[in-house]
């Protein structure tokens, strides 16, 4: 049956919704969609898949619009590539279903796993986290980077942020209407997650390799998205700064001191450039650093002070069932 354009939402109330973002994923789409239809007959015959388009330069949506899916279908084209957070978190405010999956398109997040998501949630769970656990597989630098960010922002932050975990989770309607609610422009929904509470479980799985193309993941996203972390859910770094100032400024006293006694008492001062240039390094190194977060910090606040969407839609679809 021939797309067409979205009018209304969808007859009933969904059981189940499955959000995917997608970026360039042309190539994975026949698989993902092969492999969620494998699942159709164990999942909810009420379930709708969302999927978003990223602003993908290649023939994802076109690929999108032409496939075959087991359930309705509401595919959001995005005028732009704004982010991944960004795609998910436009992906889960269209969600209209009692039970919300969100998982990426490149088939390392194993579908099966929303079977046990969805027993997790009938014994009572709001919300089931995943915990990658095969993470020798990951390149060591990645690896490294990706758990020193978690376990420095655990230790300053009071959410607890799962270590290797991912954006492959599942919420019920009422955590996610209280995800929903939070206004905050810069979407860190790792830590979101976890602020607003409720009765959570992690749940361990082990990722297949990428079947095809790479990664998406830059090291300039990685970045964007634990500096966003960072400035969203801790402000640790401005008190240490303030720590450290204060420390500076003491430190300064008692030199100056130490200086008027060597010069008033002991009289006999050769003049040295080395302790000199050492004082003014430490000091310039610890002013320029603590300028430079007091920099990231009002960047923040001025990103969320425009007030602009999370993301703007160039075009809605909803398809019927189409196996």
């Amino acid at each position: 049956m021939a797309a067409r354009k979205l009018t209304s939402p969808l007859p009933r109330v969904p059981e189940l919704s499955i959000v995917i973002p997608l970026f360039n994923e042309a190539e994975v789409i026949p698989d993902l969609l092969q492999s969620l239809t494998r699942l159709a007959r164990q999942l909810p015959a009420a379930t709708e898949l969302i999927l978003v388009d990223d602003g993908s330069s290649d023939m994802t949506l076109e690929t999108l619009k032409n496939a075959r899916q087991p359930w309705q279908c509401h595919i959001i084209s995005l005028s732009r590539n704004f982010g991944h957070q960004a795609a998910l978190f436009v992906g889960l405010r269209a969600a209209k279903g009692r039970i919300i999956v969100t998982m990426d398109g490149d088939l390392q997040h194993p579908p099966e796993l929303i079977l046990d998501m969805l027993k997790l949630h009938h014994q009572g769970y709001d919300i089931v986290l995943t915990e990658r656990t095969d993470t020798d597989r990951v390149p060591w630098l990645k690896r490294v980077a990706s758990q020193s960010f978690y376990t420095l922002i655990n230790l300053m932050s009071e959410t607890r942020i799962t270590i290797n975990g991912s954006d492959f989770r599942s919420m019920n309607r009422t955590a996610l209407d209280a995800l929903l609610s939070l206004p905050e422009g810069r979407k860190f929904l790792r830590g979101m997650v976890g602020w607003i509470g409720f009765k959570t479980i992690i749940l361990p799985f082990q990722a297949p390799a990428r079947m095809v193309g790479e990664s998406k993941y830059t090291w300039h996203k990685m970045w964007s998205l634990a500096f966003s972390g960072v400035t969203a859910f801790t402000a640790v770094p401005l008190q240490l700064a303030s720590f450290f100032s204060v420390g500076l400024f003491i430190a300064a006293l008692v030199y100056a001191v130490y200086v008027l006694y060597v010069k008033l008492v002991v009289g006999d001062v050769v003049s040295g450039w080395a302790s000199v240039t050492f004082v003014l390094l430490v000091v310039g190194g610890f002013l320029s650093l603590f300028i430079g977060l007091v920099g990231v910090y009002l960047a923040a606040i001025y990103e969320e002070i425009k007030a602009r969407p999370v993301a703007l839609i160039r075009e809605e679809i909803a398809k019927d069932k189409k196996i």
